[in-house]
């Protein structure tokens, strides 16, 4: 049996965890890291795929560094952790990243994917993405597509994340049917088909801007990037 056939028949027998950790990653740095750890630790992930966007329809104005160049970064970040993985899913074919990705299509690129018998994906997304939600496409759709994991920052209260929820989308009861195998602490809440929690105690001073700005006056970013991140962004000269 080759490798593939192996890991064909154990994700059978297995259900899978796949987490989606999207974002600009111009660039990604230890604060991404550590909430996708923090998420990996509560949750047991198989994979944590990160998905740097391709034009992210709430940044159009913003310039960005290359596609290619936030993806060599990423793929660099994770090169240290087994499974977690740099993706393609808004690459293009071209690998220019010029198209407009909309999570809720990325989501259903990954369900097709991954769609053995009690595979689930995750959505990992700050506290401050979420409140936006009722703003992204299809946002109803997406919030029935995968579980939501929440990287909460000082400030925001639950109840806060609870109101973005259209109330017909909620279980009845607050709670979902088939629970058995989901996990259940610090739940924002349950969903007809899927569930909202929280990841608290993640909050990080890190900032891609910061980050971008020091590069840019030549200051040190040691210690806000991942060795082989600070590497590549001197050798390549970005950001400035």
């Amino acid at each position: 049996m080759t490798t593939a056939q192996a890991q064909r028949t154990a994700a059978k027998l297995h259900p899978r965890r796949i987490a989606l950790f999207g974002g600009s990653f111009d660039p990604i740095h230890n604060g991404h890291l550590a909430v996708a750890r923090a998420a990996d630790r509560r949750f047991n992930f198989d994979q944590i795929h990160f998905v740097p966007a391709s034009r992210p329809p709430h940044k159009l104005k913003q310039h960005l560094a290359p596609f290619p160049h936030r993806f060599a970064m990423v793929a660099l970040a994770c090169a240290e952790h087994p499974h977690f993985v740099p993706s393609v899913a808004e690459a293009g074919d071209d690998f220019s990243g010029a198209q407009l990705h909309y999570s809720v299509d990325t989501v259903r690129y990954f369900r097709h994917a991954y769609h053995g018998h009690g595979d689930r994906i995750y959505f990992i997304i700050g506290a401050d993405a979420f409140l936006d939600i009722p703003m992204w496409k299809e946002y109803e759709a997406l919030l029935g597509l995968c579980d939501f994991i929440v990287a909460n920052r000082p400030g925001i209260r639950v109840e806060a994340l609870r109101l973005v929820i259209p109330p017909d989308l909620m279980a009845r009861g607050g709670v979902r049917k088939d629970t058995e195998h989901v996990h259940e602490s610090n739940v924002v809440a349950h969903l007809h088909r899927t569930s909202v929690y929280l990841l608290d105690n993640v909050s990080s001073e890190v900032s891609a801007t910061d980050i971008r700005r020091r590069a840019n006056k030549g200051s040190a970013i040691h210690g806000l990037v991942s060795a082989r991140v600070e590497e590549y962004i001197v050798k390549q000269d970005l950001y400035r």
